[in-house]
């Protein structure tokens, strides 16, 4: 990927490489909202219909869909010095190996990073704050929020579920806020698989907080850039303890596990859905087949956070 390609299309996340692009069609039969079209014999993603889950990235075989990338932004930073703090998902623990993991903290430490914190953090009080809310409304049907695609495709595809969306900041947001306010003057950096955390990041509502997106895959060129050798670093901790089952949060159900909220004592039908494929079906028939108030506690990707594009 090219790192330094921040804005290839103005507000664009997902974007076509056109010089790879080979008229397969795979990216525009997966699309779970139909926002690719072919123009010029070339699959173009229409930007006003994408929710940036990134399925269409993990299914082109010539790896012509691509995203928005804030690599080169971190190096500029890295070049000058730029206090810089950063929020590393649960998921990583999927993208290394488990000594990898083990010396991660020193790597991030060596760019130049001031505080390595853990996304979970976030999570515990996501949890608690979508459990409290809950409990606070009994009787009603709920949707959680962690996941950004899911949020979207609700918002913009199922709009009569908007009001069962639980109004609680996700994870990454959380702890972003923490961050900002103990390190005031320097960069927040979040780091994770999900392409739709950085639509979620460049929100209005949410870029006083976050300022900038990475991906593992971004990490591990940055990495490459800066001669950064895992095999080369100490093993080292994170600089926060994570509470409780917080690590959970990115697996399927993980947000009600974290939360330890028994759905059984409030009557309502717990359901975790990962997979678009799951979440299209079951939103489209709960108001049908629900006999009693729901939790649907939705992720796009399939199994979870650890399954995401990035």
């Amino acid at each position: 990927m090219n790192i330094n390609n921040v804005y290839p299309e103005k507000h664009a996340i997902v974007y076509t490489n056109k010089a790879k692009c080979r008229d397969c069609y795979r990216c525009v039969r997966v699309c779970p909202v139909h926002a690719i079209k072919m123009e010029g014999g070339q699959a173009q993603v229409i930007q006003e219909n994408c929710i940036a889950c990134g399925t269409c990235i993990a299914e082109c075989p010539q790896h012509a869909k691509a995203y928005r990338t804030d690599a080169g932004m971190v190096l500029q930073w890295i070049a000058d010095e730029t206090p810089m703090v950063i929020s590393v998902a649960p998921s990583f623990a999927t993208s290394y190996s488990g000594w990898e993991q083990q010396r991660l903290p020193s790597a991030l430490r060596s760019l130049g990073f001031l505080h390595i914190g853990e996304t979970a953090v976030g999570a515990y009080y996501t949890a608690q704050a979508t459990a409290a809310y809950i409990n606070e409304n009994p009787g009603q049907n709920h949707i959680c929020t962690a996941c950004p695609a899911a949020v979207s495709y609700v918002r913009q595809y199922a709009s009569k579920h908007v009001r069962e969306l639980v109004p609680v900041a996700s994870p990454m947001l959380i702890h972003a806020r923490l961050l900002k306010k103990k390190f005031r003057r320097a960069k927040v950096v979040f780091l994770g698989p999900c392409v739709a955390k950085k639509a979620e990041a460049i929100n209005e509502n949410n870029s006083d907080y976050i300022d900038a997106v990475i991906t593992f895959e971004e990490l591990d060129e940055i990495f490459l850039q800066k001669g950064i050798n895992l095999d080369n670093c100490e093993e080292s901790g994170f600089d926060e303890q994570v509470a409780g089952d917080s690590r959970l949060f990115p697996l399927e159900g993980g947000l009600l596990k974290t939360a330890s909220l028994n759905t059984d004592l409030l009557g309502e039908t717990h359901i975790a859905l990962s997979g678009h494929e799951s979440l299209i079906e079951v939103l489209d028939a709960l108001p049908k087949n629900s006999k009693k108030p729901w939790i649907s506690e939705p992720m796009f990707c399939r199994h979870g956070c650890i399954n995401g594009p990035g």
